[in-house]
């Protein structure tokens, strides 16, 4: 079962940040019996620069600042537990904006 986020708060926060705006389906047990939906942002270049700044001295630390600056829901609950933490710092450092490049001809 899916503890999702209502239509009203999705259309406001889509109004407010467009299509950098994600939903994170997190597990909130081990067995994946229930999960929370919660709604996350593309992590803008700032934010990046700073979790990558921490990634290697302070990890705990590197993923707060993810977890912290994207979450725009349920940000509190997902805080407070472990397993909600870890599952959305993972989500939200696999939405960096990443693209591969490749080498031309000179």
């Amino acid at each position: 079962m899916i503890r999702k986020v209502s239509e009203e708060v999705k259309a406001s926060f889509k109004k407010e940040h467009g299509d950098k705006l994600k939903s994170l389906i997190l597990p909130m047990d081990d067995n994946g019996a229930e999960e929370l939906e919660v709604l996350a942002i593309v992590p803008p270049r700032n934010v990046v620069g700073q979790y990558l700044k921490f990634l290697n001295q302070d990890p705990k630390k590197a993923q707060e600042i993810l977890v912290k600056a994207c979450l725009v829901t349920n940000k509190e609950e997902v805080l407070a537990d472990d397993g909600l933490f870890y599952a959305a710092a993972s989500l939200i450092g696999e939405l960096i904006p990443i693209r591969q490049g490749k080498f031309g001809t000179v």
